[in-house]
């Protein structure tokens, strides 16, 4: 077994372990707050109204455009991973199967390009945000729709983005700190 098939098989043979009828319900509700960026673009509302957060809210929503349009059509495209939940399909979803590709996950990079973002900014925030956006991410991988990898390397991705963009107005040489 190679290291990449071990790494996709153990946390669903984890969730396969626990799972119940109630964090079937508590999964999908997080997987909802993460469909669209819904919860995300909430966030990123309520730091644009905010005068003290606002460059932080430009920042997350620049680096949530720019994850998802870079993932959704650059990255899935041309690696073309097929869904767990269609390899196995005698999987039983509780959500409508996903028609696009696999790697990387989405919902976890735009969930970490801005909760690191928030985090960054503060860490009162951040904190929770983070946490939500690791919840959403296992959620993911809990209801068949994501293998391991996709989403470590989504979390990887939507930080990376975060970062660039916290450095580019908040740290770079010439930006303004408020």
């Amino acid at each position: 077994m190679s290291v990449i098939n071990a790494v996709d098989s153990f946390l669903p043979w984890v969730f396969s372990q626990i799972q119940t009828p109630f964090l079937d319900s508590v999964m999908v509700a997080l997987s909802f707050l993460g469909d669209g960026g819904l919860i995300w673009i909430v966030a990123i509302v309520a730091m644009l109204i905010s005068k003290k957060y606002r460059r932080a809210g430009i920042a997350s929503a620049i680096s949530l455009l720019l994850c998802f349009f870079t993932g959704n059509y650059i990255i899935k495209p041309l690696v073309g991973r097929v869904r767990p939940c269609n390899v196995y399909p005698l999987v039983d979803l509780i959500i409508k199967r996903p028609e696009d590709f696999s790697f990387p996950s989405m919902h976890t990079a735009t969930a970490f390009s801005v909760a690191i973002i928030i985090l960054c900014a503060n860490k009162k925030f951040g904190i929770p945000a983070v946490i939500l956006a690791a919840l959403i991410t296992l959620s993911r991988v809990y209801l068949h729709v994501h293998y391991t990898t996709d989403i470590i390397v989504g979390a990887v991705f939507g930080t990376a983005f975060a970062l660039f963009f916290y450095w580019m107005f908040f740290k770079r040489k010439g930006s303004k700190t408020t």
